[in-house]
């Protein structure tokens, strides 16, 4: 019902009674029940208007500046719980938003790191200065004492004037590194013998390979007599004298040697020998 507006008018004390009722100046009972009608009526229209849930004045987004969200329904448990379990980032939150590195950052800080780390394991300069007593080993200086120690110990047992023997070819002083050697060539090497004038002292040489040469022998020419004794003899030949046989020596000598050379050498094995001289 809509409400009818009534004219209200000031009360006129120069008109009767009945001429201000009828001019609207007085409230009457029929004037307030149409007051309280219209009041009933708006406050059922009111009533109406407030559960009114259509935006019944068509106010916009705009104009209450939800222009920008989305008017969405409420999710349901299902579909909550699947969002929360839903591992694919539907919300798509970026590597900077939770404080981390993207995937092309990443791999450029890695590709740095690997570029050091290849540059690192490459280093063969001991870039961890690490010492050879770390690595249970000798130092340059305690192995070159070592070698000079060494070298020492060689050097006793060859000193100058000692034989260094060997089926190789290698000299001495390349293998040991020291001292001045002369080969020793087609000798043997036989002990001294201070007794003995060709051997009476180390060093001494002596001896030949030189051929037998041929030569002649040549006795006096003559007779020599064969004479019985006292003695029973016999002779062999008819003529033979009865106390002596003379025989003619051989006047023109006997030759002996062949000009070939000794062949009385001792079973041998031949080796490489050194004298160091220095």
């Amino acid at each position: 019902m809509s409400y009818e507006k009534q004219t209200w008018n000031k009360y006129d004390d120069l008109k009767t009674e009945e001429e201000n009722i009828e001019n609207g100046a007085v409230v009457t009972d029929n004037r307030m029940n149409h007051i309280e009608d219209g009041i009933g009526d708006n406050n059922t229209n009111l009533a109406s208007h407030l559960a009114d849930t259509n935006n019944p004045h068509k106010v916009t987004a705009a104009q209450v500046g939800l222009d920008k969200v989305d008017n969405v329904k409420q999710a349901s448990k299902a579909e909550f719980d699947s969002h929360t379990s839903d591992a694919s980032n539907p919300h798509k939150v970026t590597a900077s938003q939770v404080g981390s590195y993207s995937k092309s950052e990443s791999d450029d800080k890695l590709a740095t790191q690997k570029q050091a780390m290849d540059s690192h394991v490459n280093n063969k300069a001991n870039p961890h200065a690490v010492t050879a007593s770390q690595v249970g080993a000798y130092s340059k200086q305690e192995i070159d004492t070592k070698l000079s120690n060494a070298d020492s110990i060689l050097g006793k047992v060859y000193p100058v004037g000692a034989y260094y023997f060997s089926s190789q070819s290698t000299e001495p002083a390349t293998l040991f590194g020291f001292g001045t050697w002369s080969r020793v060539k087609g000798r043997g090497l036989v002990g001294v013998d201070e007794s003995d004038s060709a051997l009476s002292s180390g060093g001494k040489q002596g001896g030949s390979i030189n051929p037998l040469s041929q030569h002649t022998i040549a006795p006096s020419s003559g007779q020599f007599v064969v004479s019985r004794g006292s003695g029973t003899s016999h002779w062999s030949s008819a003529s033979a004298p009865s106390s002596s046989y003379a025989m003619d020596t051989e006047a023109s000598g006997i030759t002996v040697g062949d000009n070939t050379n000794h062949n009385n050498w001792q079973p041998f094995e031949a080796a490489y020998i050194w004298k160091r001289t220095a």
